[in-house]
C-alpha cells in the first residue's frame, strides 16, 4: 500500500474513533449518573460499567478466529450496526438487569470496532513515527471524549435524550469506516495464548491492565466521587471528567514524542510514580478548584499514557500476522482492568467512604510498578547474562 493510501486509511480511522470517543464521552458519565438517579449504589454502578470490559473479555479469545472466518470488513460493519441499536434500547428500557445485558452486547460491539481500528493503525503506522501515530490516535479519542462528556452536561438526565444523541453519532461513526477494505494477506495466528504474552511482555500487558482499571474506575465514578464538591450539581460533576480527557488529549503527544527518543521502560517507570502521588492526593485537594483541574488533567494524561506506551511497544515488537492476536491480548488484559475497576473502586467507597476513589486506585498503581520494576530487573539480568 502507497504511503499515501495509508495516509489516507489513518485519516479515516483517526476520524471514526473521534467519533466512537464522543459517544463513550456522552455515554459513561450518562449511564453512571441515570443509574444514581435511581438510588442504585455505588458498588452496583461500578458492576454496570465494568460489563463493557467483561464483553470485551469474552469476545477476543475469539476475535483472530472471526476475522479469518469473516473477514475484517464484515465484522467492523456488524459491530457500527450493532451499537446504535444497543444505544436506543438503554432510555426505553428502565431495568437494572436489562442494563448490565445491553451495556455488554455494546461491549462486544465497541470492541470490534476498537480492536480492528488498533490493527490497522498499527499495520499503516510506520516503525519511525510510530510512537507519535499511537499518539495522536489516542489523543484523538480524548479530544472525542471531552466533547461528549460536555454535550453530555448540557442534556437533562432525566429525559435520556443523551442515549439518541450517543447513538447518533455512533452512526455517523460508521461513515469513515463503511468503505474500508481487509488488510491484504492478512489471516491471522488463532492461538491466542494470553499466558504466554503475560510471560514474554509482562511491562506491556500490565500497563494495558493498569489503563484499563484506572481509566474505567475514574470514567464511571469520578461524577460520583466529585458530587459532594460541588453541592450535588450532576452537570457540573460530569464535566469533572472533561478535565479528566483533557489531560488524556494533551499529555500522551509528549509522551509519544518521548517514546521515540528515550527508554521507555524509564518512562513507564515516571509515569507509574507520577500516577501513584497524583492519586494519592487527590481527596485532599479535591475541594480546591484550581488544584482540582490540575491535578485531573496529570491524572488523566498518565491513565492514556499507560495505553499510548503500551500500544507503541506492542506494534513494534510483533509484526504481521501476529500483530492482531497480540493486540486482541492486550485488548483482554485492558478489559480485565477495567472489569475490576469500577467495582473494586465503588466498594472502596460504600466501605470506606468517598475518599477511597483516590487512594484505592494509588494503591493498585504502586503494586503495578513495584511489580513492573522487578520484572524490568530480571529482564535487564537475563539479557546481560547472554545466550
Amino acid at each position: 500500500m502507497s504511503h499515501q493510501n495509508n495516509n489516507k486509511s489513518l485519516a479515516k480511522v483517526m476520524i471514526a474513533i473521534a467519533l466512537v470517543g464522543v459517544m463513550v464521552g456522552i455515554n459513561l458519565p450518562l449511564s453512571s449518573l441515570t443509574l444514581k438517579t435511581w438510588g442504585v449504589t455505588s458498588v452496583v454502578i461500578g458492576f454496570s460499567a465494568s460489563m463493557v470490559g467483561l464483553a470485551t473479555v469474552f469476545i477476543t479469545p475469539f476475535f483472530s478466529k472471526l476475522i479469518n472466518r469473516f473477514g475484517q470488513m464484515q465484522i467492523m460493519r456488524f459491530c457500527l450496526i450493532i451499537l446504535p441499536i444497543s444505544i436506543l434500547f438503554l432510555p426505553a428500557l428502565k431495568n437494572i438487569y436489562i442494563w448490565f445485558f445491553l451495556r455488554f452486547i455494546i461491549g462486544i460491539a465497541a470492541t470490534g470496532i476498537w480492536l480492528l481500528s488498533e490493527v490497522w493503525i498499527n499495520a499503516f503506522a510506520e516503525d519511525k513515527h510510530r510512537g507519535k501515530v499511537i499518539a495522536v490516535y489516542s489523543s484523538v479519542i480524548s479530544l472525542g471524549f471531552i466533547i461528549g462528556v460536555l454535550i453530555m452536561s448540557f442534556i437533562s438526565i432525566e429525559s435520556g435524550g443523551g442515549f439518541y444523541v450517543s447513538a447518533f453519532i455512533s452512526i455517523i461513526a460508521a461513515i469513515p469506516l463503511w468503505n474500508m477494505t481487509d488488510l491484504p494477506d492478512y489471516d491471522v495466528v488463532e492461538d491466542i495464548s494470553f499466558y504466554r504474552y503475560l510471560v514474554t511482555a509482562p511491562g506491556l500487558m500490565g500497563s494495558s491492565w493498569m489503563m484499563g482499571f484506572l481509566y474505567a474506575g475514574t470514567a464511571a465514578l469520578l461524577p460520583i466521587f466529585a458530587l459532594p464538591y460541588v453541592q450535588d450539581d450532576y452537570s457540573q460533576s460530569s464535566r469533572t471528567v472533561a478535565w479528566l480527557a483533557s489531560g488524556e488529549l494533551t499529555l500522551p503527544l509528549i509522551v509519544g514524542w518521548m517514546a521515540d527518543r528515550y527508554d521507555k521502560a524509564r518512562l513507564m517507570i515516571y509515569i507509574s510514580s507520577i500516577s501513584v502521588l497524583s492519586l494519592a492526593i487527590l481527596p485532599m485537594i479535591f475541594n480546591v478548584p484550581f488544584l482540582r483541574f490540575l491535578l485531573l488533567f496529570i491524572i488523566g494524561g498518565t491513565i492514556m499514557s499507560f495505553y499510548s506506551l503500551g500500544l507503541t511497544l506492542l506494534g513494534q515488537e510483533f509484526k504481521g500476522k501476529v500483530l492482531a492476536s497480540a493486540n486482541a491480548c492486550f485488548i483482554f488484559f485492558l478489559s480485565l482492568g477495567e472489569i475490576l475497576g469500577p467495582p473494586v473502586i465503588g466498594k472502596a467507597m460504600d466501605l470506606f467512604g468517598n475518599s477511597a476513589f483516590g487512594w484505592s486506585m494509588s494503591i493498585v498503581g504502586f503494586i503495578y510498578l513495584i511489580i513492573f520494576i522487578g520484572s524490568n530487573a530480571i529482564s535487564k539480568s537475563t539479557n546481560n547474562l547472554g545466550p
